[in-house]
């Protein structure tokens, strides 16, 4: 017997380049630039905006999502190469 369908909540709504959850709101226009990593048990990316003043904006996100966030804040299609062979890891 199965339980209850699992709710998926996304954690922003991406619209008018402006990036919103439940407790920010901000321009795409005011991020200088994004940085990721993966969530190697879970597949998940933990995505951070970084701002001007220093201050880090974090959601998690699937990869079609970061790839979605990258190429509306850069305004066109963006082929990312995400798990490159040339990456850092700790």
């Amino acid at each position: 017997m199965q339980g209850p369908p699992l709710k998926v909540i996304k954690m922003y709504t991406l619209e008018n380049r402006l990036l919103h959850g439940s407790s920010f709101a901000i321009s795409l226009n005011e991020i200088e630039f994004i940085t990721w990593r993966k969530n190697e048990d879970t597949g998940d990316y933990w995505v951070k905006f970084h701002t001007p003043s220093g201050k880090e904006i974090r959601i998690k996100v699937k990869e079609e999502e970061l790839r979605d966030i990258v190429d509306v804040w850069f305004c066109k299609n963006v082929n990312l190469k995400i798990g490159d062979d040339y990456e850092l890891d700790y």
